[in-house]
């Protein structure tokens, strides 16, 4: 077989040929390394890619990225990209391909030139071949741009006496997002699509609706004290988190309005912290005291949405990882009274619990907080529109709202006309499948056959190499647990309110939390247990968490450690009851890194006890399918 030429030379071109830059499409480019998972950016995507002459950096972005783990990308892979577009980063210094979409030629190759030259470091030696695609013409040595930074965000290009922005120049000639609106004061801007912000574009300008202003928040500490403002922003492509502190929530917090559009520049992007928000961007906007914030006032507004929904189906959370983020369209079934909570650390919270329907004839509980569980007065029957609420699963599947989750009542969206049409014609003739809050899921006859009708083989999963797409993939067994590891079952847990680090144990005995900063006589134990099952096709480990493990064992984990240190035959009768006991398990598979090996994890999002009349009905019932009369 003969093997596939690369594009000899192709990167310098489309960094110093303006034709090319234009359209850096169709080159034919070797995996030249791949960067190591960054935990801290959740950045795994970038990769250096070779001509065979020079190598560079290349972001996989959208399509791209899903096809980087559909494929297992190695380095020496050779692969033709299809959709790309270079950009040039801070200083003029440094050059990136970020690449939208590619097609995989050829695996397991070796590199064609393990010494190609960094075309960062030649470029940089070569500048009067960089500005032809600045200026587009052809120019002297005597006219060679001096590259510098004006600031951490921007870099322009001096060429006598004239300043152009190299990221403006890149970007105003390939962003298909941009165009100009009727501001003076942006008349000359390129406006970006928000999807398309990363720390590769140095000046840009959004035009954007704010979706959700959140509260200002304040913070003590022993470094100090501060204050902080959040708020979304929301165009056609997407929607982006905005924060800013302490001096700038006085001057944001009155101008930025929620539902008003406004022109923003000049903020820093950084990695998004999904601890903190629902979204699904990998950045986030840092106001800072340069950014520029302008309520669009002069230009119509009506191409900026009001809202960004992507509802997820009540009967597909059972599916969700516990924590997930997700939107959710349903009719109020039950409104329960408002009523108050006590937290071990003694602080008080309200609680008001609401119950949604959708059309696939599920019900769950949705859970509201503090002054909007008090406030609460829409009617049952009405349809609610619920942002960024999270799925909790203690004894079973539920959701809840937090700070950035919001509620619309009664949307002016399609979909909630079609849903309260539906609802008003079935829900007196409706038997809703619930989320049992025992066995952590649906109870229903027509829920237990679904569960039952979805699982596979331990086999199957194995060999369908479940767990190798980007996020992860669910499927539930039949399985008898085989063994269960019990030397380290838990681990000493912090007990404020939220919080779940690892305390250590000190010399005095007491057991401190670094993160809160807090020490506490004994631990909250938490659990950490590893099972491996089995049914008649193969075996698999699995990692169970606090509540999995809690609903498995039938103890908290703190009773569990108690029971092992005081009455070690109590305790091994406790697990060995366990072992060979047949159950469902609702499995997720994803992809794990460790000592730079790749493997497959499997953790348990749901257990479920098997009810033989249920199975006994769903099997007669197959069997009846397949007779012939």
């Amino acid at each position: 077989m003969t093997s596939i030429n690369l594009s000899t030379g192709d990167l310098r071109t489309i960094f110093t040929t303006q034709d090319r830059y234009n359209n850096p499409q169709d080159g034919v480019y070797q995996i030249y390394n791949i960067r190591k998972p960054d935990s801290n950016t959740n950045r795994k995507n970038l990769i250096m890619i070779s001509d065979g002459i020079y190598n560079m950096k290349a972001l996989l972005r959208h399509e791209a990225t899903n096809k980087f783990g559909t494929f297992n990308l190695q380095k020496g892979d050779i692969i033709k990209v299809l959709i790309a577009e270079p950009a040039i980063l801070r200083d003029g210094k440094k050059y990136v391909l970020l690449i939208d979409d590619f097609e995989l030629l050829e695996s397991g190759r070796s590199l064609v030139n393990q010494n190609c030259e960094f075309l960062d470091v030649y470029l940089t030696h070569h500048p009067e071949e960089m500005a032809q695609i600045v200026t587009g013409d052809t120019v002297t040595n005597d006219a060679v741009p001096k590259v510098e930074a004006t600031n951490s965000n921007a870099s322009s290009i001096s060429a006598n006496s004239n300043t152009t922005s190299v990221a403006q120049a890149t970007k105003s000639t390939n962003s298909s997002f941009s165009h100009n609106n009727n501001s003076s004061s942006q008349k000359s801007r390129p406006i970006f699509a928000i999807e398309q912000l990363s720390p590769y574009q140095n000046v840009w300008t959004i035009k954007a609706r704010v979706s959700f202003k959140g509260d200002v928040k304040t913070w003590h500490n022993q470094r100090g004290e501060g204050k902080l403002l959040n708020f979304n922003l929301l165009d056609t492509s997407g929607e982006i988190r905005a924060t800013c502190f302490n001096q700038l929530v006085d001057k944001y917090n009155e101008t930025i309005q929620e539902g008003k559009v406004y022109f923003i520049s000049k903020a820093r992007l950084q990695p998004s912290k999904p601890k903190f928000s629902n979204l699904s961007h990998p950045y986030e906007l840092s106001i800072e005291n340069d950014t520029i914030i302008e309520e669009c006032n002069d230009v119509s507004t009506n191409d900026v949405p009001k809202t960004n929904f992507n509802f997820t189906k009540l009967d597909s959370i059972q599916n969700l990882e516990t924590n997930s983020t997700i939107d959710v369209l349903g009719a109020i079934k039950t409104v329960n009274p408002h009523f108050e909570l006590t937290s071990r650390a003694g602080k008080k919270f309200d609680r008001r619990d609401i119950e949604i329907v959708d059309e696939t004839g599920f019900i769950i509980k949705v859970g509201l907080w503090n002054q909007q569980a008090i406030d609460f007065n829409v009617p049952e029957g009405s349809i609610v529109a619920i942002k960024g609420v999270r799925v909790t699963d203690f004894g079973g599947k539920s959701l809840s709202m937090g700070f950035s989750s919001t509620l619309t009542a009664n949307p002016d969206i399609s979909e909630a006309y079609s849903l309260k049409g539906w609802y008003d014609a079935n829900r007196n003739n409706t038997t809703f499948t619930s989320y049992n809050s025992e066995s952590g899921g649906p109870v229903s006859g027509e829920g237990l056959k679904k569960i039952i009708s979805q699982r596979i083989t331990i086999a199957k999963a194995k060999n369908d190499n479940l767990g190798r797409s980007e996020k992860g993939d669910f499927f539930s067994v039949k399985a008898a647990v085989s063994f269960l590891k019990v030397d380290n079952f838990a681990y000493p847990a912090c007990s404020t309110e939220g919080c779940n680090k690892k305390v250590i144990e000190q010399t005095d005995g007491t057991w401190r939390c670094e993160k809160c900063d807090v020490s506490f006589p004994s631990p909250k134990w938490r659990y950490m247990l590893t099972i491996s099952i089995m049914d008649e096709t193969d075996q698999i480990w699995l990692t169970l968490f606090n509540e999995q493990a809690q609903q498995l064992i039938g103890l908290d984990a703190s009773s569990l450690m108690e029971t092992k240190e005081n009455n070690p035959e109590e305790f091994n009768k406790i697990t060995q009851q366990i072992q060979m006991k047949t159950l469902d398990f609702r499995i997720r598979a994803r992809e794990d890194n460790y000592n730079d090996q790749t493997r497959i994890r499997y953790t348990v999002s749901n257990i479920h006890e098997l009810k033989y009349k249920s199975e006994a009905d769903y099997l007669a019932e197959e069997l009846s399918k397949s007779l012939v009369f």
